[in-house]
């Protein structure tokens, strides 16, 4: 399809274009932006371009529009991409994954909710499909609000790559889905760029009323957390809708107090500070941060002098001896942020594995039947991959890199 825009010929396709290069392509989007038209095709990848605003290109005539279309049929669309995965999948009998990048901001996420939305759409998913996409969607603040930050390009940026895989029986038929993450940014717990802010997650906890209980009183006054006064969000109101997703998720009363009690000792432990008495002296926890100690501790439940003696010395174990060696200051805070970038990194994966024992396949289908004597009925899938997003700053460092 073509249209001629301001003396600009715009095409769906820019692979159709006789001469295509960067001021060509960058032309023709902002042309096709300028009228409310952010997709645009160039060969199998389509590009969109954030609106960063409602449009009304989505709703269920949408849908219909681009349900068993050829790319030529109708104009480019996030709907055509997932219904010529689905009906791939389903004619062909292959598996198919839709990678979705783009850099900070661009509204890779969004664009998942949809394929996800459209491919539930065509199976004809009966009620125990719908439930699959409702779950997905309910879960999304829970991992936003553990695997997203406020940076310099988007306020609500993804720092963890996310895989959603839906499954399918020979009838095209949805049975569950699995998520897998990725590369995330751990770095983020003990260190922020300035004008950054940490994991939503930790300003959240301190809108819950038991903050009391977890020794906190006020975001500025930990380490980790920079630009505290920087969250333009309502809080309480995130925490609400996470508390309401770990309930949906499954993570009990009791589950729910220890992972909020871990935040705490991860924000704690933060501010536990080192000296030595010189230069090449073994580090030793100072006596300010005694109380901090003995505070992560009991969060914890460990003895203090445990977690003060793994913090300030390793132990190495060759050829049957135990070798004991103290850390200097430098070493010992690198052990600090070790440790609180661990722990939350095993806490992310512990709410990815709640999730996925909510989405995944029921237990009659993950075992496959037999259509016949020999061969089983084949499962078939549809990955989405919503890739980190990528970023150029005047000085990058080693997320930018990744």
């Amino acid at each position: 399809m073509e249209q001629l825009t301001d003396e600009v010929r715009t095409v769906d396709d820019l692979a159709t274009l006789a001469k295509l290069d960067e001021d060509t392509l960058v032309e023709q989007l902002r042309t096709r932006y300028d009228d409310d038209v952010i997709y645009t095709y160039i060969g199998d990848i389509l590009v969109a371009v954030n609106p960063f605003r409602p449009l009304s290109i989505y709703g269920s005539d949408a849908q219909l529009l681009y349900n068993g279309k050829t790319k030529n049929e109708a104009p480019p669309h996030i709907f055509a991409v997932a219904d010529s995965a689905y009906h791939y999948m389903a004619q062909m009998g292959a598996d198919q994954c839709c990678i979705i990048s783009g850099e900070s901001g661009a509204g890779k996420t969004e664009s998942a909710k949809y394929v996800v939305k459209q491919i539930i759409d065509l199976c004809h998913a009966d009620e125990a499909g719908r439930e699959v996409e409702k779950q997905i969607l309910q879960v999304t603040p829970l991992l936003e609000g553990f695997g997203n930050a406020q940076t310099i390009m988007n306020d609500n940026s993804s720092r963890v790559g996310r895989y959603t895989e839906l499954v399918f029986d020979p009838e095209g038929r949805v049975l569950g889905a699995n998520i897998s993450d990725y590369l995330l940014e751990k770095s983020r717990v003990v260190r922020q760029q300035e004008g950054e802010q940490n994991f939503h997650m930790f300003y959240y906890l301190f809108a819950s009323p038991d903050i009391g209980k977890y020794g906190l009183q006020s975001p500025d006054e930990h380490r980790y957390l920079s630009n505290p006064d920087g969250m333009d969000t309502d809080t309480e109101e995130m925490l609400a809708e996470i508390v309401l997703a770990m309930k949906e998720v499954g993570f009990s009363e009791e589950e729910k107090d220890m992972l909020f009690t871990s935040l705490a000792a991860i924000l704690h432990l933060g501010n536990i500070g080192f000296e030595s008495s010189g230069l090449h002296d073994p580090a030793m926890i100072d006596s300010e941060s005694d109380p901090v100690v003995e505070i992560v501790a009991e969060l914890l439940q460990v003895p203090p002098g445990n977690l003060a003696k793994a913090l300030i010395e390793s132990v190495i174990v060759t050829g049957g001896e135990r070798i004991e060696k103290q850390h200097s200051v430098d070493l010992a805070q690198d052990t600090r942020d070790a440790m609180a970038k661990a722990m939350y990194g095993r806490i992310f994966s512990w709410i990815v594995v709640k999730i996925n024992e909510l989405i995944a396949p029921t237990a009659e289908t993950k075992k496959p039947k037999r259509t016949g004597p020999e061969k089983p009925a084949e499962r078939h899938t549809i990955g989405i991959l919503d890739i980190f997003g990528f970023e150029h700053f005047d000085n990058n460092s080693f997320e930018q890199f990744c």
